[in-house]
């Protein structure tokens, strides 16, 4: 309850000084002060590769929630990274290793079908919901490169990168930054495969984000800003894992019998 105070009242702080501190900000960057509006265009945020980069392997091996706060930066970075755990009826390891083997059946089960788009050339772009941070509103999308790769044992393996997003913010009235200025960065991974005793599928997915925190953000105590955080990880993870339980069972069913089809 205490954060939820120190949350509240610092806002109000934060709010007052706005005006001030955000113009000191900007002139140091090199800004006029000027209402923000939503990010424009995916193209500008573009900068990995498109099926790797030097965080992937650590996200993956992450369990749970990440939270970092530099207080001489002023940088944040938090995410979260789950288990895909998934049981597929009727399922044998033959079966779902061939609905493996293509990532465009995979890819469309992953997400909610209504807020994922097949950009060809195994990209599909991901819309999240809209999140809040503090004073910030985010609703990203965010493109992925889908693509299956067979291990050493001949096991197919569905891997997610991805490699260009638009954090489509919004900030508060009375909070004058510049998108620009925030610096927002925004990493999805994941793997998939068949479970071990080839009832289903296994994996993960993570996340991270990190961006620069406003002058009147950084007023706020490290346990309000990592309360904010939880609850935007945690909506993420919850929604991936629906989502992908449902899709998956779904397009698996959708798969099978198609197979039998052909086989009369």
């Amino acid at each position: 309850m205490k954060y939820v105070f120190s949350l509240f009242f610092a806002i109000l702080i934060a709010q007052r000084v706005a005006r001030h501190e955000t113009q000191a900000f900007m002139n140091s960057m090199g800004h006029r002060p000027i209402i923000t509006r939503t990010c424009p265009t995916l193209a500008a945020y573009s900068s990995r590769s498109s099926s790797s980069s030097k965080n992937r392997d650590k996200i993956l091996q992450r369990k749970g929630g990440h939270f970092e706060l530099n207080r001489f930066s002023g940088r944040v970075e938090f995410g979260s990274t789950v288990n895909l755990i998934t049981n597929l009826e009727n399922a044998d390891m033959a079966t779902v290793s061939d609905w493996i083997s293509d990532e465009r059946r995979v890819a469309l089960s992953i997400w909610d079908e209504k807020l994922i788009e097949d950009r060809g050339n195994n990209i599909y772009r991901l819309q999240l919901m809209t999140l809040q941070f503090v004073t910030i509103q985010l609703s990203p999308r965010v493109d992925n490169r889908m693509w299956t790769e067979v291990d050493q044992s001949g096991v197919p393996i569905f891997k997610l990168q991805s490699i260009d997003f638009d954090p489509n913010i919004q900030v508060l009235p009375g909070m004058n930054i510049p998108a620009s200025a925030l610096g927002i960065d925004i990493e999805v991974v994941g793997e998939l495969r068949p479970s071990r005793d080839g009832k289903g599928v296994e994996g993960k997915i993570g996340f991270v984000s990190s961006g620069n925190l406003t002058p009147p953000l950084r007023l706020l105590p490290e346990p309000a800003l990592k309360t904010a955080s939880d609850v935007i990880c945690k909506t993420i993870s919850d929604f991936a894992i629906q989502s992908f339980q449902k899709g998956a069972r779904l397009k698996y069913r959708e798969f099978q019998m198609r197979s039998v089809g052909e086989k009369k």
